[in-house]
């Protein structure tokens, strides 16, 4: 079991709460994208596809997500998943290294070597994949690789910069009726 789906329903909150459209699993001219972020000028809810297939729907991504392991990316063509999520055309693509959660059936002494380990191959492996996208023609805009502990953190301080905004209704949710 991998981190893997926990990361996507993350990307996928964290665009709802930034106030994008945001859809999962879309299907592209080049092969599927995890998450992507739209703008709400023109809503996703009036593209009825399902799956969603971005090709000829009118709608503006603004960012396009693919998450990996590292032993996934060893399987994969990186070029094909860039290809992917550049064909999206948002602006900003990200591909997330996710991280492998076999660490926790370990000892816990195991798991701080194993993890120390773990996390200079995952750098190795950001480092590899960066340069892989830099040797590549690019198209219009940023393709960038984070790693799942960077996009962590960036999805902390956006939501320090950004507090969730609560509706009237969604505090009644979460409190009752204030008599």
């Amino acid at each position: 079991m991998t981190a893997l789906p926990a990361l996507i329903e993350l990307l996928a909150r964290l665009g709802a709460e930034l106030d994008f459209d945001v859809a999962r699993s879309v299907e592209g001219p080049d092969g599927p994208v995890d998450v992507v972020w739209f703008d709400r000028s023109l809503p996703l809810a009036a593209v009825a596809s399902e799956p969603l297939d971005i090709t000829d729907a009118p709608l503006l991504p603004v960012v396009a997500f693919v998450a990996r392991t590292g032993a996934m990316l060893e399987s994969e063509n990186i070029g094909a998943l860039t290809a992917a999520v550049e064909a999206t055309a948002a602006p900003l693509r990200i591909l997330v290294l996710a991280r492998d959660s076999r660490l926790a059936a370990l000892a816990p002494p195991l798991q701080s070597i194993e993890q120390m380990k773990k996390q200079d191959q995952d750098a190795a492996l950001r480092a590899h994949v960066a340069a892989t996208l830099r040797e590549r023609a690019r198209q219009p805009g940023r393709t960038i690789v984070m790693l799942q502990s960077e996009l962590v953190e960036w999805a902390r301080r956006l939501r320090e910069v950004r507090p969730r905004s609560y509706s009237a209704e969604s505090l009644f949710n979460r409190t009752g009726a204030i008599d």
